[in-house]
């Protein structure tokens, strides 16, 4: 099912690429079947045509991070995410999540909190994952 997904965007692609949300589409239906170079480079892609995105930033922040083991280009990619779109809390979380988990570093976990309640200040989400770190 997922090989036929992939077969149907990649067409799609063939004839536009600059189709930004079935660029998205295919870096998930690759990593879904753990091939994530595949997904770099579909998420790559899609951070080259929409620079100015947050999602596949993101999604590449987790990729690098969590599954390619490069916590440099992982942090690089969550920090751009947050940089083009710095009213998401998601993203803050999902930052923070990284600096704890991988990187093993709070602090770096709590300045990106601070940074998410200054941006967001009513997002008591935020406010409640500063508090508990």
């Amino acid at each position: 099912e997922i090989t036929n997904k992939i077969k149907d965007v990649t067409a799609f692609l063939k004839q536009d690429p600059n189709l930004f949300n079935e660029w998205l589409d295919l870096g998930l239906f690759r990593k879904s079947i753990e091939d994530y170079e595949g997904a770099r480079e579909a998420w790559e892609y899609a951070s080259t045509i929409r620079p100015e995105n947050s999602l596949s930033f993101g999604n590449l922040g987790v990729l690098y991070g969590y599954y390619l083991q490069n916590p440099t280009l992982a942090e690089k990619n969550y920090l751009k995410a947050l940089e083009n779109d710095p009213k998401l809390p998601y993203l803050y979380i999902r930052t923070a999540d990284f600096y704890i988990e991988v990187m093993d570093n709070t602090e770096k976990a709590r300045a990106v909190f601070e940074r998410g309640v200054l941006e967001i200040p009513g997002d008591e989400t935020l406010k409640m994952a500063r508090e508990n770190l």
